[in-house]
């Protein structure tokens, strides 16, 4: 009897455990592809790293924008499945940078993410520049901080 207690005591912790996985899928994701770049609360590297924290919500305000978060290659070709990346990508904007993000906020979806990767960015330096200028330029009222204009190769 005080077997069978345990080992169902087992199953119903792995099963807790597995249910609350995927809300924090995104959040562990992060931490072991993208801080060791872009650190822990998404500073980034001055004149190396970009700034994700209070930044990069602001591309989601134009569609070229958006579908680039994707594109460039260090998103791209994450060691990810697509869902997984999504999640990634979605906790990262909502957690630091969600004032910045358009209102209603989109998530991206595992489809949308796996189209947009097949498309990774050759010159994400001019590309970057060109969104952010279009933005600076149709949406006086989004506050576009500059950025450094090049960055380290991913």
């Amino acid at each position: 009897m005080r077997r069978y207690r345990l080992d169902t005591a087992l199953v119903l912790a792995l099963i807790c455990a597995t249910a609350g996985a995927d809300e924090h899928r995104g959040r562990i994701n992060y931490m072991l592809h993208c801080q060791g770049c872009h650190l822990p609360d998404g500073t980034g590297i001055e004149d190396r790293i970009p700034q994700l924290k209070n930044f990069v919500g602001l591309y989601l305000h134009d569609e070229d924008g958006r579908a680039y978060v994707i594109n460039v290659s260090g998103v791209a070709t994450a060691p990810l499945p697509d869902d997984q990346l999504s999640e990634l990508i979605n906790w990262m904007l909502v957690n630091f940078s969600a004032k910045e993000l358009p209102e209603p906020f989109r998530p991206y979806t595992a489809s949308e993410v796996s189209e947009l990767r097949k498309q990774q960015e050759r010159d994400p330096e001019a590309r970057r520049t060109r969104i952010l200028d279009r933005l600076r330029e149709n949406r006086p009222d989004l506050e576009i901080p500059d950025e450094p204009a090049e960055y380290a190769p991913d």
